[in-house]
């Protein structure tokens, strides 16, 4: 008996000695950020549709769908995972992905940036989680379900694809898919100047359910993203071209025009489309910076008679750190819809312009 519980004993010291050890394999750590927006919105008549008059609101709130975030990152071995929330209710979370590291590079599997989310990599711009989005600034898809590979300056994923109905006048029902959406970037640093090559391609076919017949819709993007370090200072700038890039997927896609159907050639016809961005800053002291930026993107539908859209964006901020992870931003700015020309008739959309000040606090 005394034996027994001499055994008993020291199979739970073990036990007391292991459990921790074990545990202390896997670390977790956790974050978070909350986002204000409080901001003067002065909007044309022409910026609303339908509206008979110039308008001017206050924008005072918690960015609770772009930028408010609660998280966990979990790390044990060669693994790590990340799982985000948000406090929006019809859609609660962000991220939930897990990724192996397998020395040579990184494989994630789950739902998490894209990798042709590069929009943050260039814009600092702030207002309503980033109105400038889409204006020359290429945001793409945001956060999707993907198998990603990482290894060297190479990131190569296949993504959730984007096949949605978008009316393109064929009389479809239904959408067919076959192949992920595949978004490749590769990052090669210069010096002090560094370049991001990216590519997205997707298809999918639009079937119209009474007689089965399919119309492949194609689409993709291409681009370049440079930065520059000067000094205490910096500038970016971005360039890309897009074909169809509604179906594609791109969430901030700020044309008028889907792809279209055309019944005298029973084919698809395509929308074009061409963006640009520069912004530049620099650290003025320990606790404040400057940034200011400008993109511009225009679009054309390739059907009988002119079919174009543009549009426009520019911003000027000044964040401010107050404490360790409260910073405050004061920001101007205008988002420019510009012209929407169907079969060759122009119409202004007008513009809004904005000025406030975004309230941060990061733990």
């Amino acid at each position: 008996m005394r034996k027994l519980f001499v055994l008993l004993s020291a199979v739970a010291l073990m036990v007391a000695f292991t459990v921790p050890a074990m545990a202390a394999e896997k670390s977790v750590s956790f974050y978070g950020r909350v986002w204000m927006d409080t901001f003067i919105e002065q909007d044309s008549k022409e910026y609303n549709a339908g509206y008979s008059y110039d308008d001017t609101d206050l924008r005072w709130d918690l960015n609770d769908n772009a930028t408010s975030r609660f998280g966990a990152k979990f790390k044990w071995d060669n693994m790590t995972a990340n799982i985000e929330i948000r406090p929006l209710s019809a859609s609660m979370y962000r991220q939930w992905w897990g990724s192996w590291d397998f020395g040579g590079g990184s494989l994630l599997v789950g739902h998490t940036w894209s990798p042709l989310y590069i929009n943050a990599t260039i814009c600092g711009q702030s207002h309503a989680g980033g109105t400038a989005g889409g204006y020359g600034f290429w945001v793409g898809d945001l956060r999707q379900a993907q198998i990603r590979l990482t290894t060297g300056g190479l990131t190569l994923a296949l993504v959730e694809p984007a096949s949605a109905l978008t009316g393109t006048g064929s009389g479809a029902g239904e959408t067919d898919t076959t192949f992920p959406k595949i978004e490749a970037t590769y990052a090669l640093k210069l010096g002090q100047i560094s370049f991001v090559p990216f590519f997205g391609y997707n298809s999918y076919d639009e079937v119209v359910l009474a007689t089965d017949k399919g119309y492949d819709i194609e689409s993709w993007v291409y681009g370049l993203t440079v930065k520059a370090a000067i000094g205490p200072g910096y500038l970016k700038g971005q360039v890309w071209q897009s074909k169809n890039p509604k179906e594609w997927g791109d969430l901030y896609y700020t044309g008028g025009f889907s792809a279209f159907y055309d019944a005298g050639s029973d084919s698809i016809k395509d929308v074009d489309g061409l963006g640009y961005a520069v912004t530049a800053g620099m650290k003025l002291s320990n606790t404040v910076s400057f940034e200011i930026g400008y993109g511009a993107a225009e679009y054309e539908l390739d059907r009988p008679g002119t079919y174009e859209d543009d549009a426009c964006a520019y911003y000027a901020m000044l964040p401010i750190t107050i404490a360790k992870g409260f910073t405050i931003s004061p920001e101007i700015g205008v988002i420019d819809k510009d012209t929407n020309t169907v079969a060759g008739v122009g119409t202004e959309q007008g513009d809004m312009l904005y000025y406030g000040a975004v309230w941060k606090i990061h733990f």
